[in-house]
């Protein structure tokens, strides 16, 4: 009798540790490594309508357009992100750069804005396949501030991003708004 628990308990036992393995196996495959973070979003024309938009206004943003490249190789990109006004005018509103550290396993990015705004911060990886960038913003006058942007990846042509601010660093994060960017034109262009 003991001969047969034991050979009975054994399949089992390798059948849960297969099972195990798979799923493990599984959710390592869908964790996206921070190069590929780094890159998702080159190549192409990213578009977001703004929900926020003031239609009456010619100036207000009817949506946002930004564009990245790779710089240097897969481990830096620079890009651009634009506003297009209700008049039709297109305007330059940021320019990005973010670079890979090795070292500590995340990317580093560096902002600049139109008006003047630089921003400094990192991007991690969020639960296993979306972005999680954190930074802290000057203002030209000198007001300092904090912003997360959560972008989740839908597909490769399809990210939701959700915008936290706090004005020091140990307030607590508020929504200030949310976005959906769809790349317009494909990731090779």
């Amino acid at each position: 009798m003991k001969t047969l628990l034991r050979f009975s308990i054994s399949p089992l036992i390798l059948l849960l540790l297969a099972f195990s393995f798979q799923f493990e196996s599984k959710a390592f495959q869908k964790e996206i490594s921070i190069e590929e973070l780094l890159n998702h979003t080159v190549g192409g024309v990213w578009v977001s309508s703004n929900e926020k938009n003031d239609t009456s206004n010619p100036n207000d943003f009817k949506s946002f357009r930004m564009k990245f490249e790779n710089w240097g190789g897969r481990k830096s990109v620079k890009g651009d992100i634009y506003g297009i006004t209700n008049g039709g005018d297109t305007t330059s509103i940021m320019q990005v750069w973010n670079f890979l550290d090795e070292y500590k396993k995340n990317i580093t990015l560096i902002q600049r804005t139109s008006w003047g705004e630089q921003s400094m911060g990192e991007i991690n990886v969020f639960e296993k396949e979306h972005f999680d960038i954190t930074f802290k913003a000057t203002t030209a006058q000198g007001q300092e501030y904090y912003i997360r942007d959560i972008h989740y990846i839908i597909g490769n042509d399809e990210m939701k991003a959700e915008t936290y601010q706090k004005m020091k660093e140990e307030d607590e994060w508020m929504k200030v708004s949310e976005s959906v960017w769809n790349r317009k034109s494909p990731p090779n262009e």
